[in-house]
């Protein structure tokens, strides 16, 4: 019986509804109501659900997937057996009843399942059945443990065929797909990573351009007077600070710089580092960018 999964392999849950549900939105009805009730169950498992028309009801069925078929299921043959010999144009309801669990068919088909505690009476366990699944049963019979065993032993079970669909399977197509997905997703954060740091680069070099041309600019007009060590030591004076220089203006009686920072006291840095050759300055701030600008004018002789 090692492929058979027995009473206590089995979790059964039995949900309340209005109207039997969709079979596209079943596998999601079936997980939500499972983690509402804090059933847990892996990946791997087998899921049934069986809708109870009747009582408006669907019962769901968990196992382990290293068995192939519930024990119940093994009745399924007895019962076909049972309904030729009877040869009954109406429906009929037949309740099998164990130690340990009974089984209802509704016409050869497996209808509903469920464990026993402790031993019902027959008219007892009737009543129950009757107000709970609102059916009436057609046909009892008690099976003793011996009964049960000359069942399985004298099955065949390789024709034992699942009337149910597991719900807690995985399509190859849905597999694939997300594999999919997940290419998709990485190809597209290394394209966003690769354009992104271009337009970083592009900005560094326009900087770079931008810095020397003004430099150059201010050299050709100012040849009396050498200007790269000034301006290298306003620039190093700049990165200290982590100061980002707006521009640099340069004549014969002054220079004129204007400096950008979020930290208002990196510019007061960088004018204390210069104070004796102040002739002017002054900071705002803009409101929209949330920076403070410094344009500090400083003597050029």
């Amino acid at each position: 019986m090692e492929n058979i999964a027995n009473t206590s392999d089995i979790k059964s849950l039995i949900i309340d509804v209005s109207e039997k549900i969709n079979k596209k939105n079943l596998s999601i009805f079936v997980h939500t109501s499972l983690n509402t009730n804090n059933i847990k169950y892996s990946a791997s498992d087998i899921i049934y659900a069986n809708f109870l028309e009747y009582s408006k009801q669907y019962q769901i069925l968990i196992f382990s997937n290293k068995f192939k078929y519930m024990l119940f299921e093994i009745l399924n043959d007895e019962d076909k057996k049972l309904t030729r010999r009877e040869n009954s144009s109406l429906i009929n309801f037949n309740l099998y009843i164990t130690k340990s669990f009974f089984v209802i068919f509704k016409d050869s088909i497996f209808y509903s399942y469920q464990t026993l505690n402790y031993k019902y009476k027959n008219d007892e366990l009737l009543n129950f059945i009757s107000k709970k699944f609102n059916i009436t049963i057609s046909n009892s019979y008690e099976l003793s443990d011996l009964d049960l065993s000359e069942i399985i032993n004298n099955s065949n079970k390789k024709k034992i065929i699942s009337s149910f669909t597991n719900l807690n399977k995985k399509s190859n197509k849905s597999f694939i797909l997300y594999i999919l997905y997940l290419v998709l997703c990485v190809f597209l954060t290394l394209i966003y990573s690769a354009y992104d740091s271009n337009v970083e680069n592009k900005k560094r070099l326009q900087k770079i351009i931008s810095d020397k041309e003004k430099y150059l600019l201010a050299s050709k007009v100012l040849k009396y007077r050498p200007l790269k060590n000034e301006y290298t030591n306003f620039i190093n004076t700049a990165d200290k600070y982590k100061l980002e220089i707006l521009s640099f203006n340069y004549n014969h009686e002054q220079i004129e710089i204007r400096l950008s920072s979020k930290n208002k006291n990196n510019i007061y840095n960088f004018l204390d580092k210069y104070e004796k050759f102040i002739l002017y300055n002054s900071i705002t701030k803009e409101e929209s960018t949330n920076m403070f600008i410094g344009t500090i004018n400083v003597k050029s002789n």
